[in-house]
Formats: C-alpha cells, sequence, structure tokens
C-alpha cells in the first residue's frame, strides 16, 4: 500500500516541477508595463537603472513562455529586440544620458504596442482559422 503511494508521487512529481517552471505571460507583462512605465518616469537616469534591470529581468522571464507555434518565432525575434534596447537604455542611465535613455525606452514602448498587435486574433481567423 505505502509502495503505491511512492509510486504516485514519482509519476506525479515531474507534473508538479513542469508546472512550477511555467510563466504566468500576463502578469509577467504588465509587470513589465509597469517596470518600463516606472523607469519612464523616474527623476534622474541613475533613478531609472532598478527599472530597468527589472524589466531586463522580466523580459527574460517571458522568453521561456509557451507561445502559440505559429507565432513563437516572431514574439521570441520581438523579445530580443527589447532586450537589445533595454542593454541601449542601460547603458545610457550608466552614461547619465537622459536624451538617449528616453529614446531606447520610447523604442521599448514602440515595440510593445507592434507585438501586442500581432498577438490580437481577428474575427474572421477564428471563424475560419
Amino acid at each position: 500500500m505505502f509502495s503505491r503511494y511512492v509510486l504516485c508521487l514519482l509519476l506525479l512529481l515531474p507534473l508538479a516541477v513542469s508546472a512550477s517552471n511555467s510563466v504566468n505571460l500576463e502578469t509577467t507583462m504588465k509587470s513589465m508595463g509597469l517596470a518600463l512605465k516606472q523607469a519612464r518616469e523616474a527623476a534622474s537616469p541613475g533613478a531609472a537603472k532598478p527599472f530597468i534591470d527589472q524589466l531586463t529581468e522580466l523580459t527574460e522571464q517571458a522568453k521561456v513562455a509557451r507561445f502559440p507555434e505559429d507565432k513563437a518565432q516572431k514574439y521570441l525575434e520581438g523579445l530580443d529586440k527589447v532586450l537589445l534596447t533595454l542593454q541601449q537604455a542601460r547603458d545610457a542611465a550608466i552614461a547619465g544620458d537622459n536624451q538617449k535613455l528616453q529614446q531606447a525606452l520610447t523604442e521599448v514602448e514602440q515595440l510593445r504596442r507592434y507585438y501586442h498587435k500581432q498577438r490580437k486574433v481577428s474575427f474572421w481567423q477564428i471563424l475560419f482559422g
């Protein structure tokens, strides 16, 4: 009897581990939006740096999320572009260059908007696949 429970536990363990490794993309994206807003509204480039670091970490987390197979390549490409732009923003924050920082953060915002539009499904796609 005891061995059955142990066997069931061992069989279910991989499922629990894989479930804990999944990323809640919606929550991550909301956190990313908040970090971007805080970075853009920071009083100085130095004050924006922690938010940029947080945004970079969240973007890395988003890359391991599950995406629809037909759009996964496009989304990962977009996240890579965001990471490159965040590196530019981080460099500008370290250098104290507020103009380049704001320019990079504006580009991140534009990428966010573009890739969010790619996510939306049209009425015709729902009907006809």
